[in-house]
């Protein structure tokens, strides 16, 4: 499950008011000039005579792809010279110009001397005491445009939400994120209830049993990331999706939950619900409760869907294929990935990567086992991939593999009957080899039928890997489907300065 992306937030270092006077490398800055000749050496300019909207158009590239100008960019151009500074302070909405405020920020005094401007208010252990100046900063309530509390506990988090049980009518990204085992739980009473211009909510490890009052007045929302939702915040499928119903702008939706907890299983209403601007889709938990959910929802224009699903070993998902079928942009794709990590498993579909789908497991033969099954029931979304990568991290033959069958390599291949070229990390290289060495004859050509090319990592001729290949590419060409064996010099495991293979 990909964590919330953080460069949506906006940040700036623990200090962040203005500097009582201009440094002296503000001023060597300052004393720069840009100079643009011809070849006749007439035609200079200055950049201290350009005109205040190109100007502003420089600083508006400056900012880059960040949605603000925080303390940390805008602090040191004003010092610049008096016209920078003009400039600055008279484009405040063009520029999106923000104050950031944290527990060293000394705000009382501060915001008595930096303008009006949006508030972003930062607080972390990492950063000590401090959290009256938080607490202060929270009472600016019509300014505050961002907050982002990190690794809140319930004691701490109690001082602040019991300081915004009214609305913040400017809030726009709301980040609350916790590492207590139990997570702390958020009332009704939280904003008042109400949202109005909320944006960006990210949620990890906060019960919110309160979420649906709370999001029908959020009606600008385009991102909702509830991670690791504790059981105290539990929202069952049919919720969750009433929640969903009423957000006619939502673009992202990340759902994950801390623990496994099944649902009770309900009968899906006859019609579904329809999402029209979601593009991206995560969750993280088990396979029933994403059953139930996407059984009850549409997302026509959804195309980057991530699925991380707790250990299981049997996997049933007719729903999920359903809702995949549904999604036009998610279907048909020719490159497909797989990794194999000590204790993970995951496949990545498309290029780049629309389709992910992994799950949580510590044998290897159970992973490749749960492996096939799911690419058994996503078997029509695979059958025109023809470019299969298949990777796995240094350290995966450390496990014991006395339990693992070669015929487990062969499920797995089943359903992709269009695959031309199959690439193998170093690490797994033997393995797959030693899978595919038994086949014989016509059964050589039934897996991987359209198979021509065959890459391992790290692979030298007279080694394992070499052996235990040979016959198999001995049948195919008897079968009249040659193969061509190669070394996989991209593979994204194998270091090159240990090559022993």
């Amino acid at each position: 499950m990909q964590s919330y992306p953080r460069h949506m937030l906006p940040t700036d270092p623990p200090h962040c008011h203005c500097p009582a006077k201009e440094t002296e490398s503000v001023y060597v800055f300052s004393a720069a000039r840009i100079t643009t000749t011809d070849r006749s050496g007439t035609g200079k300019m200055t950049i201290d005579v350009l005109p205040d909207d190109t100007l502003l158009e420089i600083f508006v590239f400056y900012r880059g792809d960040n949605e603000y100008f925080t303390t940390k960019m805008w602090k040191t151009l004003v010092h610049v010279c008096r016209k920078w500074r003009s400039v600055i302070f008279a484009s405040p909405r063009r520029l999106h110009l923000l104050l950031v405020c944290d527990a060293r920020t000394p705000v009382t005094r501060l915001l008595d001397i930096w303008p009006v401007w949006p508030i972003t208010i930062h607080y972390s252990p990492k950063d000590g005491e401090g959290k009256e100046n938080v607490i202060a900063a929270l009472e600016c309530r019509d300014r505050i445009s961002w907050i982002d509390f990190n690794e809140l506990t319930s004691q701490v988090s109690e001082k602040f939400v019991a300081v915004m049980e009214e609305p913040l009518p400017a809030l726009t990204g709301l980040h609350l994120q916790s590492n207590d085992v139990m997570g702390p739980v958020i009332s009704d009473a939280f904003l008042a209830g109400s949202a109005p211009s909320l944006r960006y909510c990210f949620l990890e490890g906060i019960a919110f049993p309160a979420l649906h009052g709370f999001v029908v007045s959020a009606i600008h929302l385009t991102k909702l990331w509830l991670q690791r939702i504790p059981h105290a915040g539990y929202i069952s499928p049919e919720m969750m999706v009433t929640c969903l119903a009423v957000l006619p702008n939502l673009e992202e939706l990340s759902i994950g939950f801390q623990y496994p907890r099944a649902p009770q299983i309900n009968s899906p209403p006859p019609t579904r619900t329809v999402l029209p601007t979601v593009t991206y889709f995560a969750f993280k938990g088990v396979s029933e409760y994403l059953e139930d959910l996407v059984a009850r929802i549409n997302t026509p224009k959804l195309h980057n869907l991530n699925i991380w699903f707790f250990m299981d070993n049997i996997f049933t998902i007719p729903q999920l294929y359903n809702f995949i079928y549904r999604t036009e942009r998610l279907k048909l794709r020719k490159r497909a990935s797989m990794e194999l990590h000590p204790w993970s498993a995951r496949i990545a579909i498309g290029s780049p990567p629309r389709l992910h789908l992994g799950f949580k497991c510590d044998r290897l033969d159970w992973r490749v086992s749960s492996m096939a099954q799911l690419c058994e029931q996503l078997s029509p979304f695979l059958s025109q991939v023809e470019c299969l990568e298949i990777n796995g991290d240094p350290d995966i033959q450390a496990e014991l593999q006395d339990d693992m069958e070669s015929t487990q390599w062969l499920e797995l291949f089943h359903p992709f009957r269009t695959v031309q070229d199959l690439y193998v990390s170093k690490k797994l290289g033997l393995l797959v080899a030693l899978g595919l060495q038994g086949l014989t004859g016509e059964g050589a050509a039934v897996v991987l039928p359209e198979l021509r090319n065959l890459s391992f990592g790290g692979l030298k001729p007279y080694t394992p890997v070499q052996e235990a290949i040979g016959p198999f590419v001995s049948a195919r060409k008897l079968s009249d489907r040659p193969v061509s064996i190669a070394r996989w010099e991209q593979d994204p495991y194998w270091d090159s300065e240990d090559d022993t293979s």
